[in-house]
């Protein structure tokens, strides 16, 4: 899945990918049963060229290399697929992908992974010692976490590829807990992932 979890609506702090690879960490004085809100944005992973692209290149210059060998990418209205070097920052694509039109692209134009998302799910996996997971809420909404049964699931929806959504979470540590960072619950995405066509 090439959905990443963000910090900021500028997309620029990254938190992790979809799949629940980095844990939502952050510090908690459990004496006094702290809880923290924190609203997250949901985008396709992106990044931008760092040269200019012709029309018949077929090797990018990227500012980072987040795509992976036979991931779709859309710049522009061209799409693109991967054929190799995925994951660095100069990857070789198939041009004109999709029956699209192979164009020339800017230093600086944004490139993204080319999927839509149906039916996205978010959940709160705890990978090591006891579960934990109920230690969260889950809402669309800020004013929403009230509401929220703690440890239940949140459904998205549908989301474009040129969409960004978001959603908050309320952590909230029960009193007599020690201080601590935690670690080991995580935000985890499941969809069911269609390349632009």
């Amino acid at each position: 899945m090439t959905l990443h979890l963000y910090l900021d609506a500028a997309l620029t702090q990254p938190l992790s990918e979809g799949n629940g690879s980095n844990p939502d960490s952050d510090h908690y004085n459990g004496t006094d049963g702290e809880s923290k809100d924190r609203q997250i944005w949901i985008a396709n992973a992106w990044t931008t060229l760092s040269g200019a692209l012709t029309a018949s290149q077929t090797t990018l210059s990227l500012a980072s290399g987040c795509f992976a060998n036979g991931e779709t990418l859309l710049i522009g209205s061209e799409q693109m697929q991967v054929q190799s070097g995925g994951g660095t920052l100069t990857p070789v694509v198939l041009r004109g992908y999709g029956g699209t039109v192979p164009a020339a692209h800017a230093s600086g134009s944004t490139v993204y992974s080319g999927y839509d998302y149906l039916d996205l799910a978010l959940d709160v996996v705890d990978e090591s010692g006891s579960n934990e997971s109920g230690w969260y809420r889950l809402a669309l909404t800020q004013a929403g976490l009230g509401t929220t049964v703690a440890g239940a699931p949140l459904n998205l929806g549908d989301k474009p590829h040129d969409q960004t959504l978001s959603f908050w979470r309320r952590c909230t540590v029960p009193p007599a807990t020690p201080v601590q960072n935690k670690l080991d619950l995580k935000l985890r995405l499941t969809g069911t992932e269609t390349p632009i066509l």
